[in-house]
């Protein structure tokens, strides 16, 4: 993140930083609400821009990016020819790129996975893939009046569009709660900064994702990279696959389980009162036998040092069963509800 001028900008305005994940404040901020922000330090930015992005990425993602009109935004995915998930996003359709979104790592990243995946394709196109992660700040805006507050400082969208000016975005997030991500270019950032300092509670990076994770959102990471095909992330649930749109590299797999296959396991909602939050991958186990019936996919602590949101993918007709996390048996982990019915 060295390369980030936006991040420069924060270190000077007192912001923390660890890696790839914000901390908070130097200083105690006198917020007037009880709403909150933080910095979305833990997602790149991948864009795809020239004459054939929409054509070419039409035949990769399984969203249906000649639906996305400007300043649209969409979940999507780009699978392996067996339908197994390289990468998912947020997709944004904005000033003749598609932005997408997704986490960010120092070393394999998702963006660099991305971009070797789609290279093999894009070779045929006049397009070219970029990571423009340090051209924007991502400030994610959340709470239960934040829709309130925000519409003082700029006109609020619908859900899943996003309201363009000449040096920020504002997109609306769908969802049960109200959210908002608040892209800055450069030079809107020291004006825009001390405008919501004043306003919303500055909280660090896991808060955000603890609001991912309550929304029942996965992503891949680097663990769990073609490991699952969209179906496992209930992203067909969250309108992330499109089954009207024709052809793209995975599609046959992606559209045979929907319509043929059963599938077993999918993306659930936990709960545990665990030291630390697993890591992907960490196998979830059945009390009465021991056998495995699924793995962690994402864990944020809480604001309860103890208590753990997780989202993992797991046997269907294990929700009702005692489980525990291997290793840590006495511990029980509980499925609780999504916000969607799956």
């Amino acid at each position: 993140m060295s390369n980030n001028h936006w991040k420069n900008q924060l270190d000077q305005l007192g912001g923390r930083f660890s890696d790839h994940t914000f901390l908070g404040l130097d200083a105690i901020n006198n917020a007037s609400s009880s709403d909150s922000m933080t910095v979305l330090s833990h997602e790149s930015i991948t864009s795809i821009s020239g004459p054939d992005t929409i054509p070419f990425l039409q035949g990769q993602l399984t969203c249906d990016i000649n639906q996305l009109s400007t300043n649209q935004s969409t979940l999507g995915a780009s699978c392996t020819p067996k339908g197994r998930m390289i990468a998912n996003f947020r997709a944004l359709n904005h000033d003749n790129h598609i932005l997408l979104t997704m986490p960010a790592a120092t070393t394999d990243s998702q963006h660099d996975a991305l971009k070797t995946h789609l290279g093999q394709y894009i070779v045929f196109y006049k397009a070219e893939i970029s990571d423009v992660s340090s051209k924007w700040l991502r400030i994610g805006i959340f709470g239960d009046s934040c829709d309130t507050t925000l519409s003082h400082l700029a006109t609020l969208p619908e859900p899943n569009h996003c309201h363009a000016a000449d040096d920020y975005l504002l997109l609306r997030l769908p969802g049960v709660k109200p959210r908002y991500e608040l892209w800055l270019l450069q030079n809107a950032i020291d004006i825009w900064w001390q405008r919501l300092i004043g306003l919303f509670q500055i909280k660090p990076t896991p808060s955000w994702q603890q609001e991912d994770i309550k929304e029942g959102i996965a992503w891949v990471t680097t663990p769990t990279r073609e490991a699952y095909i969209p179906q496992h992330f209930n992203w067909q649930i969250l309108e992330g696959v499109s089954f009207k749109k024709g052809c793209y590299t995975g599609q046959e797999i992606v559209a045979r389980m929907q319509y043929l296959g059963k599938l077993k396991s999918r993306l659930y909602r936990l709960t545990g009162t665990l030291a630390d939050p697993p890591t992907p991958n960490t196998p979830l186990c059945l009390s009465s036998t021991d056998k495995k019936v699924g793995e962690i996919i994402s864990a944020v602590q809480t604001d309860n040092d103890e208590l753990i949101e997780m989202l993992a993918v797991l046997r269907s007709d294990a929700v009702d069963e005692t489980l525990y996390i291997e290793e840590k048996r006495s511990i029980p982990i509980l499925v609780t509800a999504l916000p969607y019915e799956a």
